[in-house]
């Protein structure tokens, strides 16, 4: 009887060992799944990057050029960045500053206090990765220089 009960209770570690290794095993595949699909994005953010400053170049051309080639291949390059989920933050004036996807380069004084001045550079992102704020100007109520409980004065010297 004890030679019955314990095989039966080695089928059951046998039983719950292979349950948690066919478990573990699935959780494996998905993992890898996961893994595969975040390098492809990380990929594809690496090699658009690289293609950005040459974008911003090519449109800035094309601003000043009257040749349709430059205005297609523009077209083309954003088309292309585009079906691979790249967008442009462009935010507008008065829009409230957002840290995660503005760049402030300068305080202006202004009424509205924390919203866009002026868009200096657009900025670009993939899904909620940002590859590049976008540079902006923003309104402040005072100025920091005028304020005195801001000032940092040197300790004199005795």
């Amino acid at each position: 009887m004890s030679k019955k009960l314990s095989l039966q209770q080695q089928i059951k570690t046998l039983d719950e060992n292979w349950k948690r290794a066919l478990a573990d095993y699935h959780n494996l595949t998905k993992r890898i799944e996961s893994d595969k699909k975040d390098f492809v994005k990380l990929a594809t953010v690496q090699i658009i990057s690289k293609f950005i400053s040459s974008l911003d170049v090519l449109e800035l051309a094309a601003t000043h050029s009257q040749d349709p080639g430059i205005h297609m291949a523009v077209k083309q390059l954003q088309q292309a960045v585009a079906e691979e989920g790249l967008e442009e933050i462009v935010p507008a004036v008065g829009d409230k500053y957002d840290h995660f996807l503005h760049e402030c380069t300068e305080t202006v004084l202004g009424e509205n206090q924390d919203t866009i001045a002026e868009l200096v550079f657009k900025g670009y992102k993939i899904n909620d990765y940002v590859i590049r704020p976008a540079k902006v100007k923003v309104f402040i109520k005072t100025s920091w220089a005028k304020s005195s409980a801001l000032i940092w004065e040197p300790p004199t010297l005795v």
